[in-house]
C-alpha cells in the first residue's frame, strides 16, 4: 500500500508561485500507471514520492514511513537509498567508463538477495553477447535494457519508471512491454507514460494527474469512461476492448473473436499467441445505425445501448455505447444525433470500420 498527502510549491516560468497538492492511496500490485498531460505534474509527483525532490506532508509505503513528522513534531525523511526502490529514467544513465557486466555488478553488490541474476536477465532481455561491451558502443534500446536489468538486480520492493520506452524503437518496445508485465507479477511498478498503448497493455490501475493534483485513481477503462474527468478529451481516440480468440484464418489474415457473445473480425498478419487480445476502436471508426447495414464491406456490427453522451466544441457528439460488460465510443455529428432521435437508453448497431490490436 502506498499512501501520500504531499505539497510542493515552486516558481513557474512566469515567476508566479505554483502550488501542487497530491493526495492518494494505492494498493500497489502489478503496474500502476501515472498518466496525464505534459506539465500536469506527473514527474514531480514521482520524484517527490521517491525522495528526489523536496516536499512537505506524509508518505508511507507498505507501512514504512518515508516522509512525515515524529512525536516531537520533527520532520522525518527516509533517505532515498534506504527506501529500496529501483529507478529507471527515460535516459539509461549508465557509467560510461564501465562495460555492461561491470555496470550490472555494481547493482548486484548493493542487493542482499536478488531475485534475478545477471545471466538470467541478459538472456531474457537479449543482451548476453553485450556483457563485455562498453556502454558507449550500445544503441539506445540496448542501453535501456541494461538500465532495466540494473534496477531489477538491486532487488527492489518497488520499481519506478519514468517514460522508460518513450524514445525506443518498435522492436525494443515489443520485447520490453511483455517482460515488464511479467516482472510486475513479482514487483509492483509505478510507471509514467504518455502512451495509451502502454497504459492499457500494462496497467491494472492508474493515477490520473491533472493541474498539479491527483484527479482520480482507478482502473484505466473505468476512468476513461468517466465523462466528468479530464480524460474526456481522449474520447475521439477510442477505447480498449478485450476480445476472446476463437480461430485464425491464415488465408484471409483474420482473427475471429468473441466480444461479450458477439462475433468480431480483426485483421492480423499472424495468428495470435494468446487466448485473448486487446483491440482499440477509434470513435471516428464507428458508424451508428438503428438497424444492421446490409450489402456493404463492413465486417463488424455490434448490438449496443447508449449509456451516455457529450457534445464537444465542434458541435459533434461523443456517444458511450455499452456492449454487455464493455464500452466503446462513437463520434458522430450533431445532425446525425438529432436525425436518428438518439438518447440515453437507445438501442443501436455499431458498425466498426477498422481497429488495431494492442497486445
Amino acid at each position: 500500500m502506498l499512501k501520500f498527502n504531499i505539497q510542493k510549491s515552486f516558481k513557474g516560468q512566469d515567476k508566479h508561485s505554483k502550488d501542487l497538492h497530491f493526495k492518494g492511496e494505492v494498493d500497489l500490485s502489478g503496474v500502476c500507471t501515472i498518466f496525464g498531460d505534459s506539465g500536469a505534474g506527473k514527474t514531480t509527483l514521482l520524484r517527490c514520492l521517491i525522495g528526489l525532490e523536496s516536499c512537505t506532508g506524509n508518505i508511507t509505503f507498505q507501512g514504512q514511513q518515508w516522509l512525515g513528522s515524529n512525536g516531537n513534531n520533527k520532520i522525518h525523511k527516509l533517505a532515498v537509498e534506504d527506501r529500496n526502490i529501483g529507478v529507471v529514467f527515460q535516459e539509461p544513465r549508465l557509467f560510461p567508463h564501465l562495460n555492461v557486466q561491470q555496470n550490472l555488478e555494481l547493482a548486484v553488490r548493493k542487493a542482499k538477495n536478488s531475485t534475478f541474476t545477471i545471466h538470467h536477465l541478459a538472456e531474457k532481455l537479449g543482451f548476453s553477447d553485450l556483457l563485455s561491451h562498453q556502454t558507449t558502443q550500445l544503441s539506445g534500446g540496448q542501453k535501456q535494457r541494461i538500465a532495466i536489468a540494473r534496477a531489477l538486480l538491486t532487488n527492489p520492493a518497488l520499481l519506478v519508471m519514468d517514460e522508460p520506452l518513450s524514445s525506443l524503437d518498435v522492436t525494443s518496445k515489443r520485447l520490453l512491454l511483455p517482460f515488464l508485465k511479467q516482472v510486475s507479477e513479482q514487483i509492483p511498478i509505478l510507471y509514467i507514460t504518455h502512451s495509451e498503448h502502454e497504459l492499457f497493455y500494462l496497467s491494472k490501475q492508474m493515477l490520473l494527474v491533472n493541474d498539479g493534483q491527483v484527479e482520480a485513481i482507478g482502473e484505466p477503462q473505468k476512468l476513461f469512461l468517466d465523462s466528468h474527468l479530464s480524460l474526456i478529451k481522449f474520447a475521439q481516440q477510442g477505447l480498449i476492448l478485450t476480445v476472446l480468440v476463437k480461430e485464425y484464418d491464415q488465408q484471409e489474415a483474420l482473427i475471429k473473436g468473441c466480444l461479450d457473445g458477439q462475433i468480431l473480425y480483426v485483421s492480423a498478419e499472424q495468428a495470435p499467441t494468446t487466448s485473448q487480445i486487446q483491440v482499440k476502436i477509434n470513435s471516428r471508426d464507428v458508424i451508428v445505425a438503428l438497424k444492421p447495414i446490409e450489402g456493404s464491406s463492413l465486417l463488424n456490427c455490434l448490438s449496443a445501448q447508449i449509456v451516455d453522451f457529450s457534445q464537444d466544441n465542434q458541435k459533434a457528439v461523443v456517444l458511450t455505447l455499452q456492449v454487455q460488460s464493455q464500452s466503446i465510443y462513437a463520434y458522430i455529428t450533431l445532425r446525425s444525433f438529432n436525425k436518428l432521435n438518439l438518447a440515453i437508453g437507445s438501442h443501436v448497431y455499431a458498425h466498426v470500420k477498422t481497429m488495431s490490436i494492442i497486445n
